[in-house]
């Protein structure tokens, strides 16, 4: 398509739509991280940086996609569950469509992801028992109430899952047709893993497009079935409970596990399980060391990555990509305690305290 930008550019291989509901959505940059490179002794290392798109994260794909369609078809408006990423995209591109929707937000997800929802004209419920501590039961439960009410009121089911809304999850195959073009030669695709619809579609992507790359599911210890029944641990990817923290990562019944599973096979990739410490341990030298802040879920891929070096799956031949899910602004309670570091000083204090930063370097 001339002149094409974001998911546009790739209309010819995704669902019709006629015309794009778009706020500036793809063409995402691919930075390279060399000085994390050096420290883990891999030929490259970048990182598509998914948290530059409009609402700060890679499901502005999936809700350009899914109110393009939505619009298609003549539908009244629109519903979604969501950990906070999905809502906030849903309800700027449903505004921007003129749309009306309901966000079914899981109680527990941060502030951040809680307050931008608020400046929208939508519906929003806080659903106590998904999340933290979730059980597959109530999980299940809310995608049950959420597709019904779909069907009552003519609503587009806006759930970024394949189980529930496959054609809009198209739109994240375009987040590997550009890695195709930016970085042809990828060895890795480190994917952080929650229901499996962006690891599905990230594998897919890689498939159509002929890359060599392995596609790697990157889940926290606490919620991993899919990276369990990559490895050959479990008979389905599906657990009893989430135990961990990681939000956006605590979905103990994948919707999209079995498929994402048999993608990544395809790509010859596998899963790993890490720690919640380390993942928030690679937050923060994503951070430091290269300047890039995302939130935690976003940094299971540089926790993966290093324990599969540390195991000798990955090597120095080897150029891997993060895929960095969401900006670090998104999640921000973590960071609370270190505000005692910045504490109000007099106008004629400053030279003293730049003196004493600068007397710290040496």
């Amino acid at each position: 398509m001339r002149n094409a930008l974001g998911l546009s550019r790739f209309a010819d291989d995704l669902p019709e739509v006629g015309e794009f509901v778009s706020l500036g959505e793809g063409d995402t940059p691919l930075v390279p991280l060399d000085k994390l490179a050096r420290r883990l002794g891999v030929a490259s290392l970048t990182a598509k940086l998914e948290t530059v798109n409009p609402t700060g994260s890679y499901k502005d794909r999936v809700a350009a996609m899914s109110i393009s369609l939505a619009k298609r078809r003549g539908q009244r408006g629109w519903v979604t569950t969501s950990s906070g990423n999905a809502g906030a995209a849903m309800a700027a591109y449903g505004a921007r469509a003129g749309l009306p929707g309901f966000v079914c937000l899981v109680a527990s997800a941060p502030k951040e992801k809680r307050l931008p929802l608020l400046p929208y004209p939508i519906g929003v419920a806080a659903v106590e028992g998904v999340g933290n501590r979730a059980s597959g039961k109530s999980e299940t439960g809310l995608f049950g109430h959420v597709r019904a009410a779909a069907l009552r009121h003519d609503l587009y089911l806006a759930t970024t899952a394949h189980a529930f809304n496959p054609d809009g999850m198209r739109g994240i195959d375009t987040l590997s047709y550009e890695l195709a073009e930016q970085h042809p030669d990828a060895t890795h695709v480190y994917v952080p893993t929650g229901g499996g619809g962006l690891l599905a579609a990230v594998s897919r992507g890689v498939l159509h497009r002929g890359m060599r790359a392995r596609t790697i599911a990157c889940q926290p210890t606490g919620c991993d079935p899919i990276a369990r029944f990559l490895a050959g641990q479990l008979p389905e990817p599906a657990i009893d409970t989430c135990t961990s923290g990681i939000s956006a990562l605590q979905l103990p019944h994948p919707p999209d596990g079995l498929l994402a599973a048999e993608l990544v096979r395809k790509c010859d990739g596998w899963g790993v399980s890490v720690p919640d410490e380390e993942i928030l341990a690679a937050q923060r030298v994503l951070s430091e060391v290269e300047g890039v802040f995302v939130e935690p879920a976003a940094a299971a891929g540089l926790a993966a990555l290093t324990a599969d070096v540390h195991a000798g799956r990955v090597g120095g031949e080897d150029e891997p990509v993060l895929v960095l899910t969401g900006a670090g602004w998104k999640d921000l309670n973590r960071f609370a305690p270190d505000l005692a570091r910045i504490s109000p000083l007099g106008l004629d204090e400053v030279p003293a305290a730049i003196d004493a930063w600068h007397g710290g370097l040496d």
